[in-house]
């Protein structure tokens, strides 16, 4: 689905180090679409999906502390990677925002719904769970006992079939490969560390804004059954199953996932319409940017 609106690559310092992040030009109306990429991966993964929606929304998609062209951060942990999205959002003026995560972003977006609750108006979480199943003590010996060479080979060995589907395209696939192999070492092991200690089964209960589940039948790391779970601790919460598809589902099926969004965003972004009968002191044009952008958003979901 291509898009007239430019994404372009910009960086703030936020918390005391360089971030960087795509962002189409921010003249759409609120809210904005925030993108939050998983373990070892960096925005470019959400190519495919600010592409498709920057010419109805305002997107912005980051790239974590210590992943692609951010700095790293000093001590990475859930919290850090939240508290860096909220004050990036913050300094953009993108509020309110609907927090849209894969994976272990998924997980951020649940921390920044947390910390700021009366500015995430909405969560789109993509292959995401609120705690992994434990690992057997004897696997993490024998794996923490593997000198750090060989635990990033064997890793790369087993990436490609546990991430992705039989049926993934090569594009996706190389592109996943790439992103993964381009990740700082102590990046991908800190998020990994991250998300085997994470637990936010009291957090994801506590959410009271409208919420979409996406996963893909075939997702090895967080299967179908962790997002029933998930689904079952969010009250009013959305899930769909998208057929054939494994972890890596928005670059397997990025128009499925676009679209997905599109349609939760209409259904959020209405409770932004300006009231009929009641006299707003702004510029109008807002509000017909407002108008222009649901009407594209609208447009998009009929194309499903």
């Amino acid at each position: 689905m291509p898009s007239h609106d430019r994404i372009h690559r910009n960086s703030l310092t936020v918390e005391g180090q360089r971030v960087s992040y795509l962002c189409n030009d921010g003249s759409h109306a609120a809210p904005t679409l925030v993108f939050l990429h998983g373990s070892g991966v960096s925005a470019r993964y959400w190519t495919d999906q600010l592409r498709a929606l920057a010419g109805t929304a305002r997107v912005l998609a980051l790239d974590l502390p210590g992943h692609g062209e951010s700095e790293d951060a000093a001590t990475p942990d859930l919290a850090h990677y939240a508290d860096v999205t909220a004050a990036l959002i913050d300094a953009l003026g993108a509020w309110p925002a609907i927090a849209i995560g894969h994976s272990l972003g998924g997980a951020v977006a649940l921390a920044l719904a947390a910390r700021r609750p009366a500015e995430v108006c909405g969560l789109v979480l993509v292959s995401s769970c609120a705690r992994l199943p434990q690992v057997s003590t004897s696997a993490q010996w024998i794996w923490g006992s593997l000198p750090a060479a060989v635990r990033r080979a064997l890793f790369f060995v087993t990436a490609k079939n546990v991430l992705f589907a039989a049926g993934a395209s090569p594009a996706a696939v190389a592109l996943g490969m790439q992103e993964l192999r381009a990740c700082r070492p102590r990046t991908l092991a800190a998020d990994v560390a991250i998300a085997r200690e994470m637990d936010l089964t009291a957090t994801a209960a506590d959410v009271r804004v409208p919420t979409l589940l996406l996963c893909g039948s075939r997702d090895r790391v967080t299967p179908p059954a962790l997002s029933r779970d998930l689904h079952a601790m969010i009250a009013g919460s959305r899930l769909e199953i998208v057929d054939g598809a494994g972890h890596m589902l928005l670059i397997e099926a990025p128009g499925v996932v676009s679209r997905a969004i599109a349609a939760f965003a209409t259904s959020v972004s209405r409770q932004f319409a300006p009231t009929a009968g009641v006299s707003v002191a702004t510029d109008t044009s807002v509000f017909a940017r407002w108008r222009r952008a649901l009407r594209r958003l609208i447009a998009l979901v009929r194309r499903r």
